[in-house]
């Protein structure tokens, strides 16, 4: 019986060390894809920008965040978290009205429900 036991025993952490140390090969992190604006885009003050593209994600998105901030300042003009929760993808079509001459950054951040994130930025020049 002793020797039962044992050998219950040690098979028992023998299977718990191998598949422990097998790699997690979990869901992929999220995808961001812009369409517009790209860093080549010519703006000037005054006019309309669309920002567009869409979230992927092959499990479930999370949590969207898209800021705008003036890259010399670094003030915040738009920020926006919209409700993706629980779906695999996401488009997203902002209009905004640029301001005075200068460089501004474009950050999307995007995350999934395995905690995997994926960010992106773009420059936007107004002229």
């Amino acid at each position: 019986m002793k020797n039962i036991l044992v050998s219950l025993s040690l098979f028992s952490l023998f299977t718990c060390l191998v598949f422990s140390c097998t790699k997690n090969t979990g869901p992929e992190e999220p995808v961001i894809t812009i369409t517009n604006p790209t860093d080549t885009t010519n703006i000037n003050a005054g006019d309309t920008i669309e920002i567009k593209g869409a979230l992927s994600d092959n499990i479930n998105l999370h949590e969207f965040y898209l800021t705008i901030k003036n890259n010399s300042t670094d003030s915040v003009l738009v920020y926006d978290n919209p409700y993706v929760h629980g779906g695999k993808t996401y488009p997203f079509n902002y209009l905004w009205i640029t301001r005075d001459s200068a460089i501004y950054k474009l950050t999307l951040k995007v995350l999934d429900h395995e905690s995997h994130t994926t960010s992106k930025e773009v420059l936007i020049h107004v002229n």
